[in-house]
């Protein structure tokens, strides 16, 4: 009854505006005008009927907000790190169960339509809850404790080396003033040398087309240290476990493989923060050093004075630091020493210092304290903010889409449904428990479409493949729609050869991600992990790459179970390889 009065009113509105619209008269514009007046009287009934609708249907007169205008998720590189070390704990781990505890965090989540970035963090956010209300400890944790201590270790002894630096060559007992140039050689001309070094090496890298980090010999070797000290606890672990059994050989082999390919993947960003607290040091040595000028010229009586064995007279020396304060001179010119005070400074060492005014000798200590502000504090806090930015946008620009993240995002937006082996299975075929597994269901909304998938075969069993059986099983187990088939490993191409033609078929069917069927009960040998990551180079970083295992082959049944220790064999065989969008599934 009230969507009735509510189309009623909606027409009678309509009818009053299209009569505004073609009336130009006078007359009709008032008999409108009455008519709107009359409406607008019943406006509350009205608006009472419509809130009513709106309640009663909440989600039907919703406005749901577009993707693209969701706030996008801000990362750190500690939340990388518990992605990373995530994504490690996830390898060899049943893939129903995985399924069903990603679909339980997306059902959860009140942004059903937000974009995969977004969708990633909120799963980030869920594991890591999950890690700490288990009382364990996550990476990324760990290392911001460490870069904070590193930082907090920077800072202190930034300012003791920098203020006791500075109180030794301010120590003046009256008999020898403060050598000006000394002063000036130590805490400015060679940190100038240090950015002009910095400078240099970043103008060749951009020549070059490096990144200042990779160019910097400096920061090359602190990274290559750092990441030399990671890989030898992991040679040293990989050591000490060939008393053990094969399976634990092969855990430390897989995460010295990742740890390789974590150095690949995020090295900038876990170099940069050390390239960071370079520049943190830099300020607590600037600042310590100003604070013990400050402090000495304050707390007792300060000399300076210049001197030389070359011929050089007072003007020049005027002349000189009329360009070391061009940066500040115009707004404190009295900081300059002037020529009068140049001359009354310069010390002469057979005349001695009780000739000279103590007005000239405290001339220089202002000029002294701005050039290591503008010279030494000031550089290094740009230098702090442009790698914090850098920093930040290259976070920014972090692809949610390779292929190790968006297999997260695929499993949360595939529903499940209880799937049961049929209890005649095929001879020689073992019968599979009732268990989760991928399957679309009807009424998806267009984010939880089907992705399309291309299928390598191996060409000893490509004839033989049913293909509707293989496609059911891929959708059921993997939530992927085979589109098409391909063999590999071919006598008539060569391995170039079927790299391109599977470029070529991925654009052709619009796929995203690859499936290779492979049997389980064969051993993995170095020449398929070769393969593999050759595959993975041609394809680049994006495409999620999906090993599906089979058992052997039954008389009348090519896709059989195989059987759980092949598989467990095969995850930490192919873990070795450190790529977290390749990930090992068993297709029936």
């Amino acid at each position: 009854m009230k969507k009735q009065q509510i189309k009623r009113e909606e027409l009678r509105i309509k009818s009053i505006l299209v009569q505004m619209r073609r009336s130009g008269r006078l007359i009709a514009f008032g008999l409108a005008r009455q008519q709107l007046h009359a409406c607008l009287i019943q406006l509350p009934e009205t608006l009472t009927i419509v809130s009513s609708a709106v309640m009663m249907h909440p989600a039907r007169f919703s406005i749901p907000t577009p993707p693209e205008k969701m706030p996008q998720p801000r990362w750190t590189t500690a939340d990388l790190l518990d992605l990373e070390f995530l994504l490690q704990q996830d390898e060899g781990e049943d893939m129903a169960r995985l399924a069903t505890r990603d679909r339980e965090i997306f059902a959860a989540l009140p942004e059903k339509e937000a974009a995969d970035a977004l969708l990633l963090r909120r799963w980030l956010e869920r594991r890591q809850q999950a890690v700490q209300e288990d009382s364990g400890t996550l990476p990324g944790s760990l290392w911001q404790e460490l870069i904070f201590l590193f930082a907090l270790a920077a800072g202190l002894a930034g300012l003791i080396s920098g203020g006791g630096l500075a109180f030794s060559f301010l120590a003046y007992s009256g008999a020898a003033p403060v050598n000006v140039a000394a002063y000036f050689a130590v805490f400015v001309l060679l940190q100038l040398g240090l950015l002009l070094l910095l400078a240099a090496s970043a103008l060749c890298g951009r020549l070059r087309g490096a990144n200042l980090l990779e160019s910097s010999l400096l920061y090359r070797l602190a990274g290559r240290l750092f990441f030399w000290l990671l890989e030898k606890c992991a040679a040293a672990g990989q050591r000490a476990s060939s008393r053990l059994s094969a399976e634990q050989r092969l855990s430390w082999a897989a995460h010295a493989g990742s740890l390789r390919h974590l150095r690949q993947r995020h090295g900038l960003l876990l170099l940069r923060p050390f390239f960071l607290l370079a520049q943190f040091f830099g300020i607590s040595f600037n600042i310590g050093v100003l604070a013990a000028t400050l402090l000495k010229v304050i707390g007792s009586d300060l000399a300076f004075g210049w001197q030389t064995t070359l011929q050089i007279d007072a003007a020049a020396v005027q002349a000189l630091t009329q360009w070391i304060s061009l940066p500040w001179r115009l707004w404190l010119p009295e900081s300059v020493p002037t020529l009068a005070q140049i001359e009354g400074s310069r010390l002469i060492l057979k005349d001695g210092i009780y000739h000279l005014a103590s007005r000239d000798l405290a001339s220089w200590w202002p000029f002294l304290c701005l050039s290591v502000l503008c010279y030494g504090l000031l550089p290094r806090l740009a230098l702090l903010a442009a790698g914090l930015l850098r920093q930040r946008r290259d976070l920014a620009q972090f692809d949610p889409q390779q292929g190790r993240f968006r297999q997260i995002v695929h499993r949360m937006r595939t529903p499940l449904v209880s799937t049961a082996a049929s209890a005649e299975a095929s001879k020689g075929a073992a019968v599979s428990p009732p268990q989760e597994a991928f399957a679309p269901e009807s009424g998806l909304s267009p984010n939880e479409e089907i992705p399309p998938v291309v299928v390598l075969i191996p060409d000893e069993l490509f004839a033989a493949c049913p293909t509707d059986a293989l496609a059911e099983q891929i959708r059921r187990r993997a939530g992927q729609q085979l589109r098409q088939t391909m063999p590999f490993w071919t006598l008539d191409k060569s391995e170039a050869e079927e790299l391109a033609s599977l470029h070529e078929a991925m654009a052709a069917q619009g796929c995203k991600d690859v499936l290779i069927l492979h049997e389980a009960w064969q051993p993995p040998v170095q020449e398929l992990l070769t393969w593999l990551a050759g595959l993975r180079r041609a394809l680049g970083q994006q495409p999620m790459i999906t090993l599906a295992l089979i058992g052997r082959p039954a008389a009348e049944n090519l896709l059989t179970p195989p059987q759980p220790e092949q598989v467990r064999i095969w995850r930490q065989k192919t873990a070795t390889l450190g790529d977290s969008g390749l990930h090992v599934i068993e297709l029936c």
